[in-house]
């Protein structure tokens, strides 16, 4: 959208005071805000502009101005390239994932109390982030009772457990030839493709060992999805109402709608912001979402985040979350 110099400043300061506050911005406000030089008037007419172009909105006429998700959306992009985490606050980040031992850094719990610690809002981990993980290794191992542990081992460094029935009097060395067939066959493939193609028999393979596969690639799982922090959304004053909460709630208790939706807007960035109307996730409760991805090494390995009020203080955040995704990456690396 294309708006003019004084527009841009006015729209600016209201949406930097509605982020530092959660509340309906006036113009005398704007007028006292830095580097602002013109009357309440002059603002309160550059206020109705903006209100037209759908940018702002009162909830009632004597009311201040509050922005839209179109007016944080376009705030958001305007200001994306100034938005920097301080050196100190990445320093304590770097810190925090330097003194901590390899499986703590690589543990989804740990990420996601970090970040929800970091940020005040509820932190999230998914993963595997992409839409179906590449198998890297299977190992079976027996439980005893007719019960084996199917180990999946994806590219990306996802571990899936799945205890599956054998049939009676199978051996162990029988177990351990099927998981090798299994990652002669299919190693490299996506799990859907997998999935797919036991529609029919691998060439060779008996029946014990078909229903075996069957059991442990049966179902394309949503992953692991992460949520901590709960108690933070919840205290926010943004959620005074009882509906609101409710809604919130269950956003997070959501986990396969969660994973699903990080999946699609990540496919072709590294980050994404979601604000109210713009997800079905974020809209019933006035949230936001801000997701980034990790890597281990040059796969994608999942995706760390927070939810907050739609009104979360987007310009502090959002640089936090990429640093905590850059620094877990860095880790991980360092360790492989």
């Amino acid at each position: 959208m294309d708006l003019r110099r004084r527009e841009r400043r006015v729209l600016g300061a209201i949406i930097a005071l509605y982020l530092q506050t959660g509340r309906a911005v006036a113009s005398r406000q704007v007028s006292q805000a830095p580097g602002q030089s013109l009357s309440p008037a002059s603002i309160r007419n550059l206020m109705a502009g903006l209100e037209e172009k759908g940018l702002l909105f009162r909830e009632h006429s004597s009311a201040g101005c509050l922005p839209t998700d179109a007016g944080l959306r376009f705030f958001l992009d305007w200001k994306r390239g100034q938005m920097k985490i301080s050196p100190g606050l990445r320093r304590k980040i770097e810190a925090r994932c330097g003194d901590s031992e390899r499986e703590t850094v690589d543990d989804p719990v740990w990420i996601a109390r970090l970040v929800a610690e970091l940020t005040r809002e509820a932190g999230i981990v998914v993963r595997p982030i992409d839409v179906s993980p590449i198998l890297e290794s299977l190992t079976l191992v027996p439980l005893g009772a007719h019960r084996i542990l199917g180990v999946i081992v994806t590219a990306n460094g996802w571990v899936r457990k799945r205890a599956v029935t054998a049939p009676e009097g199978t051996l162990d060395t029988e177990l351990h030839l099927l998981a090798a067939r299994v990652n002669e066959w299919f190693r490299g493939r996506r799990l859907d493709e997998i999935h797919e193609a036991l529609k029919v028999a691998p060439p060779n393979a008996q029946a014990w060992e078909y229903s075996i596969l069957l059991q442990l690639f049966s179902i394309e799982e949503d992953g692991e999805v992460q949520v901590t922090g709960t108690e933070n959304l919840v205290a926010d004053e943004a959620f005074s109402e009882l509906e609101r909460i409710r809604s919130a709630v269950r956003v997070l208790e959501d986990r396969s709608g969660i994973a699903a939706e990080w999946r699609r807007i990540l496919q072709d960035r590294e980050t994404r912001v979601l604000i109210g109307e713009e997800s079905p996730l974020t809209s019933d409760g006035k949230l936001g979402m801000v997701a980034t991805l990790f890597y281990r090494g040059p796969q994608r390995a999942g995706a760390v985040g927070v939810v907050g009020p739609r009104g979360m203080n987007y310009l502090r955040i959002l640089p936090m979350i990429e640093c905590v995704g850059q620094t877990i990456s860095r880790r991980l690396a360092e360790e492989d």
